[in-house]
C-alpha cells in the first residue's frame, strides 16, 4: 500500500518540526499487509511483541454454549501467538478455583518467557454476577497465577524480566490503584483518582494518563504535568456545550521523549480531531491533525513512533435520535521517523474496521495492527507493518 503527505499544520512550541513529507517511489514503499483473518465469534482486546518471531494477541471468542441466567452466549478467552511464520491458537491461563476465565483484556511481553496478561473471570454458577480479575504470567513452560481479585485492571506494563506494573480500580470501593510486582511481591504506591493508564520507562520515571490528565511518576510520588495550551476545534453545534480536550493516549519513549495524543471532547460526544504533543529535549512541540482520532502510540525503539488513527467527518442532525452523525474517512497509521510524519492506510473503510491495538515489532520497524471488521466476511483481523 502506498504512503501519502499528511495534510497538518505543524505548530511549534520549541524543538525540531515533524515535517510532513510525500512517499517516494511506491513499488519500493513499506506498506501494510494482511497478517490474520479470524471468524465473526472471535474478538482482538490486545497486541503484544517482543521480536520478529515472538507476538501474541489476546481477546475472546464466542461458544454455542447459552449460558441459562441470562440467556447470552457464554465466552471464552482467546490467545493467539506468532511464532515468525504463523498465528496459531496458545493455551489459555486459567481462572482462580472456582472460577472460570471468561477473556483476556489485556497483554504484555518483554519476552517470549515472560508474558502477562490480565482477563475477567466468572465464579461458576453465577452468571456474570459475580466478576474478578485474573493476572496470569507465562514463564515459557506454564501459565503461573499472579493475583486475582474484584477488581477491574485498567492497564498492564511489562517493560522487563523484572517488573510488572498494574493500574485499576477497586470493584467494591471504586479507589484507584497503582501497583508494581517485583521480587516475588506486589507493592501497592499512591495513585491519583484520575490515574487510568501508563508507559513505563523506567521505576522512577512513568508517565500517566486519564481523561483530564497527563502526570508523571519519579519514583516517590506523582506530579501533574503542565502541558502548552491546546486549541480545541469549534464544534458543528455550539449549544450541546464546550468543546475540551481528551487525553487518548501517552508514551515515553525509550529515547527520552514523550508524545500525548490529545483529542476533543463535547458532553457526550466525541469531536474528530487530535493534536499530538511531542516533548523532545525538555520542550513540547504540537502537530495539528484535522479530522483524525488518534487512540493508540508505539515505540518503535528507533527513535519514532506508530500511532493508530481514523479520520472522520462529523454532521450535526437536529432531526436525528442523536446529534450528531460520523463518517469514517480512512483508517490509516501513522509513523514519525527523522522528523518525518508519515500516513499509509491499514483496510478500506468498507471493512468497517474498527481499532483493537497496535504494537511496534523491537528490532525491526516493523508493526502489528489489530481490530475487528464489520461488514462480511466479519471477523477480528490483524495486519503488519513491512518497512523500516
Amino acid at each position: 500500500m502506498h504512503g501519502f503527505r499528511v495534510p497538518v499544520a505543524v505548530v511549534l512550541a520549541a524543538g525540531i518540526a515533524l515535517t510532513p513529507v510525500a512517499p517516494g517511489d511506491a513499488a519500493a514503499a513499506p506498506g501494510w499487509q494482511l497478517s490474520f483473518r479470524g471468524g465473526a465469534d472471535s474478538f482482538i482486546n490486545d497486541l503484544a511483541a517482543t521480536g520478529p518471531a515472538d507476538a501474541w494477541s489476546a481477546g475472546w471468542r464466542r461458544t454455542k454454549e447459552v449460558d441459562p441466567s441470562n440467556g447470552s452466549y457464554v465466552t471464552a478467552p482467546l490467545i493467539r501467538h506468532w511464532n515468525g511464520s504463523a498465528w496459531t491458537p496458545f493455551p489459555n491461563p486459567a481462572g482462580p478455583r472456582g472460577s472460570l476465565l471468561r477473556q483476556v483484556s489485556l497483554i504484555d511481553a518483554s519476552s517470549p518467557a515472560n508474558v502477562w496478561t490480565s482477563g475477567t473471570a466468572v465464579v461458576a454458577g453465577t452468571g456474570d454476577a459475580a466478576t474478578r480479575s485474573v493476572l496470569s504470567r507465562w514463564d515459557g513452560e506454564r501459565w503461573r497465577l499472579m493475583g486475582s481479585g474484584r477488581t477491574t485492571i485498567t492497564d498492564l506494563d511489562v517493560p522487563d524480566g523484572d517488573s510488572a506494573w498494574i493500574v485499576g480500580r477497586d470493584d467494591r470501593t471504586r479507589g484507584v490503584f497503582f501497583k508494581r510486582f517485583h521480587d516475588g511481591r506486589w507493592t501497592s504506591l499512591p495513585a491519583p483518582a484520575s490515574l487510568r493508564e501508563i508507559s513505563v520507562r523506567s521505576s522512577g520515571d512513568i508517565w500517566g494518563w486519564g481523561p483530564a490528565a497527563v502526570m508523571r511518576w519519579d519514583g516517590k510520588a506523582w506530579h501533574t504535568v503542565s502541558l502548552p495550551a491546546i486549541a480545541a476545534p469549534a464544534a458543528p453545534e455550539p449549544a450541546y456545550g464546550p468543546v475540551r480536550v481528551r487525553f487518548d493516549a501517552v508514551l515515553a519513549a525509550a529515547n527520552g521523549d514523550v508524545w500525548v495524543a490529545a483529542g476533543f471532547q463535547q458532553g457526550d460526544w466525541s469531536q474528530p480531531g487530535t493534536v499530538l504533543l511531542r516533548r523532545h529535549g525538555g520542550t513540547w512541540e504540537q502537530i495539528r491533525l484535522p479530522g483524525d482520532v488518534v487512540t493508540t502510540l508505539a515505540d518503535d525503539g528507533s527513535g519514532g513512533i506508530h500511532a493508530a488513527t481514523s479520520r472522520q467527518s462529523i454532521t450535526a442532525t437536529p432531526d436525528g435520535q442523536d446529534p450528531y452523525g460520523y463518517t469514517t474517512l480512512s483508517i490509516d497509521a501513522l509513523r514519525s521517523t527523522d522528523g518525518v510524519l508519515t500516513r499509509r492506510p491499514i483496510t478500506p473503510t468498507a471493512t468497517g474496521f474498527q481499532w483493537s491495538d497496535l504494537v511496534a515489532i523491537p528490532g525491526t520497524g516493523s508493526a502489528l495492527a489489530a481490530g475487528f471488521g464489520w461488514r462480511p466476511p466479519q471477523g477480528d483481523v490483524i495486519f503488519r507493518y513491512w518497512g523500516p
